[in-house]
């Protein structure tokens, strides 16, 4: 019958510490630069979030102006209210240039008219740190 050599079988304990400090060390590695990305998904979204809230009051705005009814009287049916949120409305000349400010009503009834031929809408949304302005400007319909 064959003997077998008791020190050359299996591993030791300190084979074995070495090996988990090797994993651990290769885990943090590559799960470091993890959590920076799980940030950087987090502005991003804030992005998109606050580039889709003004577009979606862009184009409210926008529908409600091709009534030559509601342009004239300068209102819209958008929720303009919340802290995070600026909208600016500046009158243009036939040249594009700026003829002064605006400002929106909060009601359709009761407003003198403004029949300039043209405005600027600026909509600034504030999402966390993130922050989107848009512009679009406007022909009299």
């Amino acid at each position: 019958m064959r003997q077998i050599n008791p020190r050359i079988q299996g591993i030791t304990i300190v084979e074995v510490l070495v090996g988990v400090l090797l994993v651990s060390v290769i885990v943090m590695v590559v799960l470091t630069p993890l959590t920076g990305f799980f940030g950087l998904t987090r502005r991003s979204t804030q992005q998109v979030g606050a580039t889709q809230a003004a577009q979606q009051i862009l184009e409210t705005v926008r529908g409600d102006w091709l009534s030559s009814a509601v342009y004239a009287q300068r209102c819209t049916t958008a929720d303009l209210s919340g802290g995070n949120l600026t909208l600016t409305v500046t009158n243009l000349d036939l040249n594009g240039n700026t003829a002064g400010e605006a400002p929106m009503h909060p009601s359709c009834n009761g407003n003198a008219p403004d029949l300039a031929p043209a405005r600027r809408v600026s909509v600034t949304v504030r999402d966390g740190a993130a922050q989107s302005t848009l512009s679009v400007d406007v022909a009299r319909p």
